[in-house]
C-alpha cells in the first residue's frame, strides 16, 4: 500500500487508519481469547503497523499527517464490550504518543472518535453477549440519531488539511453530543 502510493504519487503526505470491527459486547469476565485477539488485530495492531510505515515514510521528508479513526468507545467505558473498548483506548494512546514523539519531525497525528454512525460495523458482531448488551443499553438510550459517513469525512478533511496545522495529538469526538451525557 505504501509502496504503491509512493510510486503512483511520488511521496506520501497523509495516512488515514480507518479499520474497525465490533466485539460481541462481552464484559471482561466473559470475553474469549479469540474475540480479544481478533478485535485487537483489526482495531489496534493494524493501526500500529500502518503508523509505523507512515512514520518511516514521513521522517525523511520532515512532514506528514496521520489520522486514526478511534471511537467514543476509546474515550468512554460504557459504549461497547471490553475488547472493543480496550482496542480503541489503545488507538487513542497510540495517537497521543505518536503525536508527541514525532512533533519535532513535522509529523502530526490526530484521531476522530465517532459515536453511532450509519455504517455496516454492526455486521461484525456475532454471538452477542446478553449481560454485556444489557449493560450497554443503559447508555445506548442516550445516543442521538446516528450520524453519517459524510460527517466523519468532513471532520477528517479538516484534521488532515493545512487549516489544522496547529492541531496535534487531539481526539475529536464526532458523536452528535453523545459523550456529554
Amino acid at each position: 500500500m505504501f509502496d504503491l502510493a509512493q510510486t503512483e504519487y511520488g511521496k506520501l503526505d497523509i495516512v488515514v487508519n480507518n479499520a474497525g470491527i465490533m466485539d460481541n459486547m462481552a464484559a471482561v469476565g466473559d470475553v474469549t481469547d479469540d474475540m480479544w485477539k481478533k478485535v485487537f488485530a483489526v482495531n489496534t495492531d493494524s493501526v500500529m503497523y500502518s503508523t509505523r510505515e507512515a512514520i518511516n515514510a514521513f521522517l525523511p521528508q520532515k512532514s506528514g499527517t496521520i489520522l486514526n479513526i478511534a471511537s467514543v468507545g476509546g474515550t468512554n467505558g460504557g459504549r461497547a464490550g471490553a475488547a472493543y473498548t480496550a482496542s480503541k483506548h489503545a488507538v487513542v494512546g497510540l495517537t497521543k504518543n505518536t503525536a508527541y514523539m514525532y512533533e519535532p519531525d513535522g509529523i502530526r497525528v490526530n484521531a476522530i472518535a465517532p459515536g453511532g454512525i450509519k455504517t455496516n460495523i454492526s455486521e461484525s458482531m456475532k454471538g452477542v453477549d446478553e449481560h454485556g448488551m444489557q449493560r450497554q443499553m443503559v447508555r445506548m438510550g442516550l445516543s442521538p440519531e446516528p450520524g453519517s459517513a459524510e460527517e466523519i469525512a468532513n471532520a477528517a478533511l479538516f484534521l488532515v488539511s493545512d487549516e489544522a496545522s496547529y492541531v496535534n495529538g487531539v481526539v475529536l469526538p464526532v458523536d452528535g453530543g453523545w459523550t456529554v451525557y
